[in-house]
């Protein structure tokens, strides 16, 4: 036994206290996990949640008897309250009913609500320029050599308050745009929809499957939200 360390490290347990729930099998058709982390505490906390009968949407049957989700961990030291935990399975519920976004067209694969957004602007700024860099530069997605892989991120709209991250291939030696993610940062949140391609390149349509390296894509968002509330872009849902 030694004595005290100089520069002591805190347990993840303690700092990633924050927690999301999603499907399983996520909206997007793949297999949630990956690089993910589940706090231990979080899962015996929503374990006993519900063998106790508290989160009321999970175990109505009348909404949904097999409800298949998955619990990440992120940077928080609050953990969530009944509420909290409530609404997180009301979020995935929801989005399970509802996977299209007929607005535009596309197939939803992520949503995450705020209290507020003070600056939408600023969200999709960061979103633009150091998240989706940084994710699009990763191993798991620059070491794509085949297909279709994302590879930049620009904004679009008046307000530049949309992100869209565009996946490209080689057709005929000639780099055509084959997908899109479209990322909307509204006042109380962000949602990220699978987008068409180029329509004169032959891929005017949204794909009916997930693109290569949109399940990598979809995790690191749920970060990239809690990342947010972290740096102040965006203000944490309070249920009480």
């Amino acid at each position: 036994m030694g004595g005290p360390r100089r520069d002591p490290t805190v347990r993840d347990m303690y700092t990633l206290r924050s927690a999301r729930i999603d499907p399983t099998i996520s909206i997007s058709g793949n297999v949630g996990g990956g690089d993910t982390r589940s706090n231990r505490l979080a899962v015996g906390e929503v374990a006993s949640q519900l063998g106790l009968g508290m989160i009321h949407t999970a175990t109505s049957s009348s909404k949904m008897p097999l409800l298949d989700v998955s619990l990440s961990s992120f940077a928080g030291t609050e953990s969530p309250t009944n509420e909290e935990w409530n609404a997180e399975f009301e979020r995935v519920l929801a989005n399970m009913k509802s996977t299209t976004n007929s607005g535009s067209g596309g197939r939803l694969l992520f949503s995450a609500d705020f209290s507020s957004v003070p600056s939408r602007k600023r969200l999709a700024d960061w979103i633009a320029t150091k998240w989706a860099p940084t994710i699009l530069r990763s191993y798991d997605i620059a070491g794509t050599r085949v297909g279709a892989r994302p590879v930049y991120a620009i904004q679009t709209g008046d307000d530049e308050t949309t992100i869209e991250i565009v996946w490209q291939e080689l057709v005929n030696f000639k780099s055509v745009t084959s997908g899109k993610m479209i990322i909307n940062v509204a006042e109380n949140g962000i949602t990220a929809l699978r987008g068409p391609g180029n329509v004169s390149d032959g891929f005017g349509t949204v794909c009916s499957t997930p693109l290569p390296g949109e399940d990598i894509l979809v995790r690191r968002l749920a970060d990239a939200a809690s990342q947010a509330v972290e740096k102040g872009l965006a203000v944490k849902v309070r249920t009480y």
